[in-house]
C-alpha cells in the first residue's frame, strides 16, 4: 500500500487551536536582537523589522504584525511557553497522508487522474500519477541536480523532471559559492596529484572521512569538470564555463585554506553564479529535461514491497514519486516515477540566526526533513561546517568573504591590528575551517563590551588586483561604506555548510529501494567532521552524474526500475492507494495566518540553534535545543496540516532537520571537526549568609 511519507510524532490529546490562541496571546517572548534597524526577510513577501536593541517581542500573530518593544522585559523562550500549553501525555509515530479539501472530488471528463474542486481558494490537488510516471524525479536545480539531470538525458535518454523552488533555475545555493572548484593543476611545479588531494581532504575531515567516497572524488572529479562544465566541443551537451585564465589561455588556479597545492579554477569571486548560469542554460535546453519551477516538494511517496531483489534495501520501503505543490497557484500534485527520485535540494545553513546561505526556502533542510518523513537513514548531522569569514555588520544579514581572501594572503586582526591566527595553529589563515571558525569565534568574546575584535584584512595587496580579482565582494563592501583595499573588515564565523545528511552509498542510493541523494543533501562520507575549502561544488558534479550512471549504466539500477515500475503500474490500478476523499481546505485567512506563525516560529528556531548547536556546544544546551525544537516540529505538523503554504512548509522542514541536528548533537559528546562540545560550566556563587538571605528575596 502507497502513502505520503509524512511520519510525524503525535501529541496526544492536542489541541491546535489552543496552541495558537496562546501563541498569538503571549506578549512578552523572549528574543536576542543583535542591534537596531534590524530587517529579517525569512521568507519572499513576509517581513518582520526590528527597531530595537536587546528587546521583548510584542506579537500579534492574528494580524500578522511584529514590534519589538524596548520597554518588554525579556521572558523565558518560546519553548517555555510551549511547554506551559501542551502537556504531553503519549508520544507515537503515525503515518499520514495530508490532503486538504472538503469539496468534492470527480474524475475528469477524460479520465487523467482526480481533480479537487474549490470554491474559494487556490489549494487544489491533482494527480498526474498516469502522467509522465517515466521521468526521473530530480528535487533540486544546482550543480548536483543538473549534473544528475545532464547526464540522465544526454547519455542514457531518460526523461528528466528538475524541480526547482524558485523561479528560475538558478535559485539554488550553488549560485552563491565564491570561491571555485577543484580541478587538477597540471603545472609540475605545483606538485599537484590524486594522492596529495585525499590527504589534504581527510585532513581536514578530521578523521572522519569515508576512503572510498574520497578517492572517488579526487580521481574522478578532473574528468567530471572537464565533462561537464568545460565542454568547448562544437555542439556541446553541457557546460563550458569561462573560468579565469592567463594571457596564454591557460587556466588559472589558486590556493584554498588546508590545500597542499594551488588546485582551485574560479571566475573571480562568482563562480558558483557563472557555474550554475551556464549548467542551467545547458538543463534548460535539453530536449528530454523538463523543467518544474516554483514548485516545494512536500513529501515523498513511498510504498512498502514484499519483491525479492538482489540489490535489496535496508527498508521494505520503496519510494515511488513526490508530493509537491506549486506556491503560486497552491495546487498540489502527485507524480510517480518509474526511474526513481533524487533529493539534491542542498543542506540546511539556513535555520540557524546567522548564515552564509541565502534566505528563503532554500537551505532549511528540505532534502533531510523529505527523507525523515519517509524513515530514510541520516548521519553526522552534527557536522555542520561555520565559516570562520562572514561580514558583520550590525543588523543586516552575514555576507560571505570568501576562503579566496585567505589563500590570496588575507590576514587576521584583532582590533589593535595584531595578527592572531598563528596563536590558535600553526598554518594560521589557512588552517582546517573548522579551526579558524573557532578561533575566530574565541578571539571574538575576548573584547566583550569593547567593540568588534576580529576583522580581515587584505589591504597590503595590490588595489588594482584585489578589485579584479573579488569584484562581487568590493561591490557589495562599497554599499555598506566598506572597501577590500582600505578596509580591514568585521567578520564572525556563520553557518555555512552541512557535511552529514542523507546516508548514501557511492551510488547515491539510499536505503529505500528508488531514492537517491547527491550533493550537500547527503553524507557520501567525503567530508567527514568538516569540509576542505572548494570540494562542495566538485562533490555535486560526481556524485550527481553518479546517480544517473547507476539509474541509467548499472544492472542494479536496471533491476530498480523494473520494481518501480510494477510498483507504478499497481497505482494506477487503485487510485485510492494514495488519495484520499476526507479532505480539509483551509481558508485564505488560514492560510494567512499560519504562514505568518511559521515565518515568525522559523525566526524563534533560528534563534535557538544558534544559542544552542551554534559554533560552541554543551551538553545542556544541546539537550535543550532537542526539546525545544520537537515542540517546534509538533507545531509546524500541525500548521502545514491546517495550510500547505510555502512557508508552513519550509518552517516544518526547518523543524525536522533542526531537530534531527540538536539529537545527533546531543548525543555525540566527543569533539571533533565542525562539532565542538565543552562541558557545562557552573557558576559558584562567592556568598556570605547575609547575601543567601538576601538572595532568598
Amino acid at each position: 500500500m502507497a502513502t505520503i511519507a509524512s511520519l510525524r510524532y503525535r501529541l496526544a490529546p492536542k489541541s491546535s487551536s489552543k496552541v495558537n490562541q496562546a501563541l498569538g496571546s503571549t506578549r512578552c517572548l523572549s528574543s536576542r536582537i543583535a542591534s537596531c534597524n534590524q530587517h529579517f526577510e525569512l521568507f519572499p513577501g513576509i517581513e518582520i523589522s526590528s527597531t530595537s536593541n536587546s528587546v521583548g517581542v510584542d506579537q500579534n500573530i492574528s494580524s500578522g504584525t511584529c514590534s519589538f518593544n524596548s520597554n518588554k522585559k525579556i521572558n523565558n523562550f518560546v519553548s517555555q511557553v510551549l511547554l506551559s500549553k501542551r502537556k504531553c501525555s503519549k508520544v507515537h509515530y503515525v503515518n499520514t497522508k495530508r490532503y486538504y479539501s472538503s469539496s468534492r472530488i470527480t474524475f475528469d471528463k477524460i479520465g487523467k487522474g482526480i481533480k479537487h474542486e474549490t470554491k474559494k481558494n487556490n489549494y487544489n490537488i491533482h494527480n498526474s500519477m498516469d502522467e509522465a510516471d517515466g521521468r526521473l524525479i530530480i528535487v533540486g536545480s544546482g550543480v548536483a541536480g543538473c549534473a544528475a539531470a545532464l547526464i540522465a538525458a544526454t547519455r542514457y535518454q531518460i526523461p528528466v523532471s528538475l524541480i526547482c523552488a524558485g523561479n528560475e533555475l538558478v535559485d539554488c545555493n550553488s549560485y552563491w559559492a565564491q570561491g571555485g572548484i577543484i580541478y587538477k593543476n597540471h603545472d609540475p611545479t605545483a606538485n599537484d596529484s590524486t594522492e596529495s588531494l585525499v590527504a589534504d581532504v581527510l585532513r581536514a575531515g578530521a578523521g572522519l572521512c569515508q576512503d572510498d567516497a574520497v578517492w572517488k572524488v579526487a580521481r574522478e572529479g578532473p574528468d567530471r569538470v572537464r565533462e561537464l562544465l568545460l565542454d568547448d566541443t562544437k555542439e556541446p551537451n553541457f557546460a563550458n564555463v569561462p573560468f579565469d585564465r592567463d594571457e596564454n589561455g591557460e587556466l588559472l588556479y589558486c590556493l584554498e585554506a588546508s590545500h597542499s597545492a594551488p588546485r582551485i579554477i574560479h571566475y573571480a569571486d562568482h563562480s558558483g553564479k557563472a557555474i550554475t548560469e551556464h549548467i542551467t542554460a545547458a538543463a534548460a535546453s535539453h530536449p528530454l529535461i523538463k523543467v518544474v519551477n516554483n514548485t516545494v516538494v512536500t513529501d515523498l511517496i513511498t510504498s512498502e514491497t514484499t519483491t525479492d531483489v538482489s540489490t535489496a534495501s535496508l527498508s521494505p520501503t520503496t519510494c515511488v514519486g513526490v508530493q509537491m505543490m506549486n506556491v503560486e497557484t497552491g495546487i498540489h500534485h502527485n507524480q510517480l516515477s518509474s526511474q526513481g527520485v533524487i533529493l539534491a535540494t542542498g543542506g540546511l545553513g539556513g535555520i540557524f540566526e546567522h548564515s552564509t546561505n541565502p534566505a528563503g526556502f532554500n537551505a532549511l533542510g528540505s532534502s533531510v526533513g523529505l527523507a525523515l518523513r519517509a524513515r530514510a537513514e541520516c548521519a553526522e548531522l552534527e557536522y555542520v561546517q561555520f565559516h570562520p569569514t562572514s561580514l558583520c555588520i550590525p543588523g543586516e544579514a552575514r555576507f560571505l568573504l570568501t576562503e579566496a581572501l585567505r589563500g590570496e594572503g588575507a590576514i587576521l586582526r584583532d582590533s589593535n591590528r595584531r595578527a592572531f591566527a598563528k596563536d590558535f595553529h600553526p598554518d594560521g589563515e589557512l588552517a582546517p575551517r573548522d579551526i579558524v571558525a573557532r578561533g575566530v569565534f574565541d578571539w571574538s568574546q575576548n573584547n566583550r563590551g569593547k567593540g568588534h575584535n576580529v576583522f580581515l584584512d587584505i589591504t597590503h595587496r595590490d588595489p588594482e588586483w584585489i578589485e579584479g580579482r573579488f569584484p562581487s565582494i568590493q561591490k557589495h563592501l562599497k554599499s555598506k561604506g566598506l572597501s577590500l583595499t582600505k578596509d580591514m573588515l568585521p567578520v564572525i564565523p556563520a553557518a555555512h555548510y552541512t557535511c552529514g545528511g542523507i546516508v548514501t552509498d557511492l551510488n547515491g542510493r539510499t536505503n529505500i529501494l528508488g531514492l537517491y541523494a547527491a550533493g550537500e543533501a547527503a553524507r557520501t562520507g567525503l567530508h567527514g567532521g568538516n569540509r576542505l575549502a572548494s570540494t562542495s561544488l566538485l562533490e555535486g558534479l560526481v556524485f550527481g552524474a553518479a546517480v544517473s550512471d547507476f539509474i541509467g549504466g548499472a544492472s542494479d539500477g536496471e533491476e530498480i526500475r523494473k520494481l518501480l515500475s510494477e510498483e507504478v503500474s499497481n497505482m494506477r490500478l487503485n487510485s485510492k492507494s494514495i488519495l484520499e476523499t476526507d479532505r480539509n481546505v483551509a481558508s485564505y485567512e488560514v492560510a494567512q495566518r499560519n504562514s505568518k506563525i511559521a515565518v515568525w516560529l522559523l525566526s524563534k528556531l533560528r534563534q535557538t540553534m544558534w544559542d544552542k548547536v551554534g559554533v560552541v556546544r554543551t551538553p545542556s544546551g544541546t539537550e535543550e535545543a532537542v526539546e525545544t525544537l520537537s515542540l517546534f516540529r509538533e507545531e509546524a505538523c500541525d500548521l502545514f496540516d491546517e495550510a500547505p503554504t510555502m512557508e508552513t512548509a519550509g518552517f516544518r522542514d526547518a523543524a525536522f532537520s533542526g531537530e534531527a541536528v540538536a539529537k545527533a548533537a546531543s548525543i555525540n559528546r566527543k569533539s571533533a571537526g565542525a562539532h565542538y562540545i565543552t562541558d557545562d560550566v557552573v557558576e559558584e556563587l562567592d556568598t556570605d549568609e547575609d547575601d543567601y538571605e538576601a538572595l532568598a528575596h
